[in-house]
């Protein structure tokens, strides 16, 4: 369960444009070591591609927004976001819409050990809610979540570390535990034989045991724990040594760290278009205060 470490408890910044009476992290409806996901069972799990080819996982937070991994965004390419289906391809059933623009972490690091790796595609023009398509909580920065917590992460990427198909047609998921920062650390110091820090602030662990585990091309997409009815994005897939490998855990962006962040960037693109955005900003705005108990 979530355990904030100052506040109230479980405090989620409820992320919703356009049409705040609908929840975030609701559902209605390639891992390693995972399974095949329902339809809807995630639906705030996009697909972020170039030239309509599947480069990166992220998630929705917002009718008009993505959060995806800084390291992701490798040059100005022209992205478009895909939502709607499990298809890594796209079905008649997909939401295909263009990125109108990208701002990435200003301090992301690929120097070294991944840091602040997060990034914001701002969409073309905001989508409708469906069954199949809902925003995910983003967690206020005091939100915390316990180790042992059983979380879940999703996406499209290769299902072994060496060999076989570099994405999967259908979505995966594969549950995770989440294990203390400092175990964290000294795991992953030992599999790579070194003395130096390598899981620093900003970063969250997770570990189910060897075979289960996020891999390439599923960078970017969401690291999701439940608490009570509603969902909450604590991570997203940063960076790991190899891909489901024995006492090795995978390493997430901490999302509560970057909340400021995420929510300043959205305001301020807000401040940029008052007419088309007042409504949206005011939605932002107002719910900060809503609590979810855990």
């Amino acid at each position: 369960m979530a355990s904030p470490t100052g506040g109230s408890p479980g405090l989620l910044l409820w992320l919703l444009l356009l049409q705040p009476q609908l929840g975030c992290g609701q559902v209605n409806a390639k891992i390693l070591g995972g399974q095949e996901a329902e339809d809807g069972k995630w639906p705030w799990q996009v697909s972020v591609r170039i030239r309509g080819k599947h480069v990166c996982g992220g998630s929705l937070i917002t009718q008009q927004w993505v959060l995806t991994a800084g390291h992701c965004i490798l040059s100005r390419f022209h992205y478009n976001v895909k939502m709607g289906d499990r298809s890594v391809y796209k079905e008649i059933t997909s939401v295909v819409v263009p990125v109108r623009d990208i701002i990435v972490h200003p301090q992301l690091s690929v120097v070294g050990t991944i840091q602040k790796d997060l990034a914001l595609l701002q969409l073309l023009y905001p989508v409708n809610f469906t069954m199949t398509i809902q925003p995910i909580c983003i967690p206020q920065k005091t939100f915390r979540v316990e180790a042992g917590t059983t979380c879940w992460v999703t996406g499209w990427g290769r299902k072994e570390e060496y060999g076989g198909d570099l994405i999967t047609s259908v979505l995966h998921e594969v549950d995770q535990g989440i294990i203390h920062h400092e175990k964290c650390n000294e795991m992953i110091q030992k599999a790579m034989k070194t003395t130096r820090d390598v899981v620093l602030e900003g970063m969250l662990c997770g570990y189910k045991g060897a075979g289960k585990d996020s891999c390439q091309g599923d960078s970017g997409g969401p690291l999701v724990c439940k608490f009570k009815d509603t969902w909450v994005q604590v991570g997203l897939v940063s960076w790991g040594l190899g891909c489901g490998r024995g006492n090795v855990p995978g390493v997430y962006t901490d999302i509560a760290a970057y909340s400021k962040w995420i929510v300043e960037v959205i305001n301020r693109a807000a401040s940029l278009y008052p007419v088309v955005f007042l409504i949206p900003l005011l939605c932002l705005v107002l719910p900060l205060g809503i609590l979810v108990a855990p």
